[in-house]
């Protein structure tokens, strides 16, 4: 089983999402990221600073999610996304500068996914000093189109089990 053709094309046709995470209180936080979508294992990733406050709520709450979508401001029942639901994990807790080469080279393909489709945005600037990779594990995706909606559910070695 697979993910629908539908939120396909959303993940890996849009540059950003919307990244909730929740402190320790549950005090939600929302902000824009730019993401990688990895079909194979159903993760998501995106790279933040070790010091934002996603990544002080992730410490404190790993349960995340993520919508992305694309809106019609003439005919609301056109918007479409898909919301993913799942845990978040820093991968590594200190800078990807200092990361070993064992650790960076699991992660090499994300980063070179990354720089590839955000060039033009991010241009040929390395990465800070304090940025981290945050995969998310997706449990659970919602795809909607204006009033109708399907989900997939995902289990935690990243295989579809179930599509509504």
């Amino acid at each position: 089983m697979r993910i629908p053709d539908e939120m396909l094309n959303i993940l890996y046709g849009n540059y950003f999402g919307y990244v909730c995470t929740s402190d320790r209180f549950e005090q939600p936080h929302l902000t824009p990221v730019f993401f990688i979508y990895e079909e194979d294992s159903q993760k998501i990733f995106f790279i933040t600073n070790d010091r934002s406050q996603k990544v002080r709520n992730i410490t404190e709450n790993p349960n995340v999610s993520i919508t992305v979508d694309i809106r019609d401001t003439i005919n609301p029942f056109n918007n479409e996304g898909v919301m993913a639901q799942g845990t978040a994990e820093i991968k590594e807790n200190e800078p990807i500068y200092f990361l070993s080469e064992d650790t960076l080279e699991l992660y090499m393909e994300i980063y070179t996914e990354f720089k590839s489709k955000y060039r033009a945005v991010i241009g040929n600037k390395p990465l800070g000093d304090n940025d981290v990779i945050v995969q998310i594990n997706i449990q659970k995706m919602v795809y909607w189109k204006g009033p109708h909606f399907k989900s997939a559910k995902i289990s935690e070695e990243g295989t579809v089990i179930k599509v509504t």
